[in-house]
């Protein structure tokens, strides 16, 4: 099986308006354009809604009500404004559970918003990382978003060989799931984000998040990579993925990680994760409302 084979398998694949789809590529520029993300958000009522929504609840408490998307976007701020829309745009999908890769409700997008938060701060502690944050915020949202797909292509004898394999072999999950499927999550979330039209600096970053390209233009498959871990290392790993926490010595390496280095990020994260509302506790929230 290859990727798009594993794609076109699955009869239920998250619907994601064109709108967010636009405004995900607008919010992802160095130097968006106000006047075409308010353009982009009034063309989905839907989202509109949903975003409004989520300004007037308690995740914000602002003095007044919000009842426009130019106020809001004035009130939230381009990084907010993204991190919303990537939340309205994947979370549904991504809270459902995944019985493919023992993943319950809630953990998969928990470990997702958890590596997005460690994206962020990877490219504004210092380290040799000179890329956009809302963009290492991106892609570290989605790294895992092949896992959409694979849980429900992996039956429950599949599921079993690819343990055994993770745990005999000492595997990583993609690894194991190269072996016995023939593809791996982050192929076949690159194919699925190259089929909805991401930027493909995205792309590149989610399609090599388990075996980084240090030598790439981007840096973002290194970014995506570290969030990952740091994700897993910060108590957010979804599944039997135990495997999944060691940082590639090419990456350490190439951005000169120490082990206080690593460890300062680690507590980095998990405060952000807890003053940001990224948390277990408020995933549902932060799109919901």
């Amino acid at each position: 099986m290859n990727a798009k084979e594993a794609i076109a398998t699955v009869k239920h694949l998250p619907p994601i308006s064109p709108a967010g789809m636009r405004l995900i590529h607008l919010l992802n520029r160095d130097a968006a354009d106000n006047d075409e993300i308010v353009f982009a958000l009034k063309t989905d009522m839907a989202l509109t809604a949903k975003l409004l929504g989520v300004c007037n609840s308690s995740c914000f408490a602002f003095d007044e009500p919000v009842s426009s998307v130019d106020q809001a976007l004035l009130m939230l701020g381009h990084q907010n404004t993204l991190r919303l829309v990537l939340a309205l745009s994947f979370g549904d999908a991504m809270e459902m559970p995944l019985p493919g890769y023992a993943v319950a409700a809630n953990e998969l997008w928990r470990h997702s918003l958890t590596a997005a938060a460690a994206a962020e701060i990877a490219v504004t502690s210092g380290l040799d990382l000179p890329i956009n944050p809302q963009l290492a915020f991106t892609t570290g949202l989605l790294h895992d978003i092949g896992k959409l797909v694979l849980g429900q292509v992996i039956t429950a004898d599949t599921q079993a060989e690819i343990r055994e394999t993770i745990h005999q072999h000492r595997l990583s999950c993609s690894e194991a799931e190269r072996q016995i499927l023939g593809t791996d999550h982050a192929e076949v979330g690159a194919i699925l984000l190259e089929k909805w039209r991401l930027p493909e600096e995205i792309i590149e970053g989610v399609a090599h998040h388990h075996q980084p390209q240090v030598d790439s233009n981007t840096g973002l498959s290194v970014v995506a990579h570290l969030a990952d871990c740091l994700a897993h290392l910060s108590s957010a790993a979804p599944g039997w993925d135990a495997y999944a926490v060691r940082v590639s010595d090419l990456v350490t390496d190439k951005i000169n990680i120490t082990p206080s280095t690593l460890e300062r990020m680690i507590i980095a994260v998990r405060e952000s994760c807890g003053r940001l509302g990224l948390g277990a506790e408020n995933a549902v929230e932060y799109h919901s409302k």
